[in-house]
Order: C-alpha cells, then structure tokens, then sequence
C-alpha cells in the first residue's frame, strides 16, 4: 500500500510540473490558470508532507 501511495505523489508531482511548464508557453490568463494548478498541485504534496511531522 506503501508504494502506491508513493507512486500516487510522483505522479502528482509530474503531472503539476507538466501543467506548470505548458502554463509558460501560453501567454495570457488561462496559461497562468494552468500554471497556478500545478502550482496547487506542488503546494498540496508539500502540505500532505508536512502533515506527517507535525
């Protein structure tokens, strides 16, 4: 169970670093939608990291 739960972060973490570099290409608004999803993204695995520690 422990490795999908990993496997479930890694792809969260590449899928947001995708969304973030395809939001740079797009100039205007919805490339900064796209790039502040991935950017949640990003921000939600370093929220259920620090969970664990608190």
């Amino acid at each position: 169970m422990k490795w999908f739960i990993r496997f479930l972060y890694l792809l969260i973490f590449l899928i947001s670093m995708v969304l973030i570099t395809t939001g740079q290409r797009d100039i205007g608004p919805i490339g900064l939608i796209v790039m502040l999803i991935g950017l949640a993204g990003i921000l939600l695995l370093l929220y259920l990291y620090n969970k664990k520690y608190q």
